[in-house]
């Protein structure tokens, strides 16, 4: 071995520490980089030059002289970095293993744990540069994440069709006291139609000459005709309803058979279809009983309730994302309709990943190929909307890899001084 080795030595050893600054380098800088995982430095030996032959002769333990170091590995963390709320709907943040995957702009999927998305003018689900995130749209609010994930579109200019009205019930008490030929009770009860447009059906109550009997008519709007009416509903000396009259035919709810009243709007003027509805007078208790809407008690007659199923058109009013990557669409009408789901990858090594830049990562022969599927399923983790998954970077653990390095760093300057040193002496030997 000469004196020149330890220049070589040295400077191996210059150039791995270096490198490893560098790894601190980055990772200090993106310190603040959503979904950014650190990694940190692993060295390595180089091969050793045997001085002497002990070893190969069998009558001694080798005697070897390493020739530096190098940068064996360059480990990534892939430590579950915390959270922060951001308050916008599309950004999320997984929790646990995978990658949310995208569609760059070649075609080709990138992976990548920053989920601060947006949606572009063309309502695709878009990262900070234009690279789609992969999903399942929903059809008809279903989504099938078995079949193959495609770029996500989001449809906020949509619009939610209407339900009409099947059921509507009136909670009121008509005055038994009411002399007959006085002003009609009346109480209004909004539905809806099959275009999700809304109408007033207003139900008339007149008492008779008969003792707890009622006559029943009703209105509607919109050129709305009601038909299947009760002539009359009839209520006992408790003030409970008991009966009505249909067609000439007294009806008697019961608990097994409520038997109510089914009526039929038709002749709107927009052209919706006839509703189909059920007056509900009663229904059945879970004790065997009836629950009765309709009281005739000596006090005011009143509408303390009404309300009725079904519900209007409507738009997007906003996004929610669940646990499992659901993207929910809250529309104007009270609905909430499932858009979209995200597509999550996992992969065997993740270590194996390249990184490209812009958060993203490529699936590489050493990772393996991506396994996408739905989060919260096959060991992925869950999704936490409007949250950013911060960068995993400990500034105290950088900070001291920083100084071993910067330690490592100066010795091994102080070899090559010292080398140079000697050699300057071997010099000065033929002077």
């Amino acid at each position: 071995m000469g004196l020149y080795s330890s220049f070589y030595a040295s400077l191996s050893g210059l150039s791995t520490n270096a490198s490893a600054l560098s790894v601190i380098g980055n990772n200090l800088a993106n310190l603040n980089t959503a979904g950014f995982k650190g990694s940190s430095s692993q060295f390595q030996d180089l091969f050793n030059a045997a001085i002497a032959n002990q070893g190969t002769q069998g009558n001694g333990n080798p005697m070897q002289v390493g020739l530096g170091a190098s940068l064996g590995s360059v480990a990534q963390d892939f430590a579950q970095g915390s959270f922060q709320q951001t308050g916008s709907v599309t950004d999320m943040a997984m929790q646990g293993n995978g990658f949310f995957t995208l569609q760059n702009k070649t075609g080709s999927q990138v992976f990548t744990r920053n989920g601060n998305f947006t949606i572009d003018k063309t309502g695709y689900l878009v990262d900070s540069q234009g690279d789609k995130v992969m999903g399942w749209n929903a059809n008809g609010g279903v989504v099938n994440p078995g079949g193959l994930p495609a770029p996500i579109l989001l449809n906020m200019a949509g619009t939610s069709g209407g339900v009409p009205t099947a059921n509507l019930e009136i909670i009121a008490n008509l005055d038994s006291t009411t002399a007959v030929g006085a002003t009609p009770f009346t109480s209004t009860v909004q539905v809806y139609d099959s275009l999700g447009a809304t109408h007033s059906v207003t139900f008339s109550f007149s008492p008779t000459a008969t003792t707890g009997q009622w006559n029943v008519s009703a209105t509607a709007t919109d050129g709305g005709t009601v038909a299947g009416m009760p002539t009359s509903v009839q209520f006992n000396s408790s003030g409970v309803l008991t009966s009505y009259t249909l067609g000439g035919v007294t009806v008697t709810p019961t608990a097994a058979a409520p038997a109510n009243p089914v009526l039929t709007i038709s002749g709107w003027t927009n052209g919706a279809a006839a509703n189909t509805t059920n007056w509900l007078l009663s229904t059945p208790t879970s004790s065997g009983g009836l629950t009765k809407f309709l009281t005739s008690y000596a006090a005011a007659s009143t509408t303390s309730g009404s309300s009725q199923d079904g519900f209007g058109a409507g738009t997007v009013a906003s996004l929610t994302v669940d646990q499992d990557g659901m993207i929910i669409g809250n529309y104007t009408n009270g609905q909430t309709i499932t858009m979209a789901q995200v597509a999550i990858s996992t992969f065997l090594n993740e270590n194996g990943l390249s990184k490209q830049g812009g958060n993203n990562y490529i699936a590489t022969v050493a990772s393996g190929s991506a396994a996408v599927g739905a989060a919260n399923q096959g060991g992925r983790g869950g999704v936490l909307g409007s949250n950013l998954e911060l960068s995993n970077v400990d500034v105290a653990t950088e900070l001291t890899r920083m100084i071993i390095n910067q330690n490592g760093y100066q010795a091994n300057s102080r070899v090559v001084t010292t080398a140079n040193n000697l050699l300057q002496e071997v010099l000065n030997l033929v002077r």
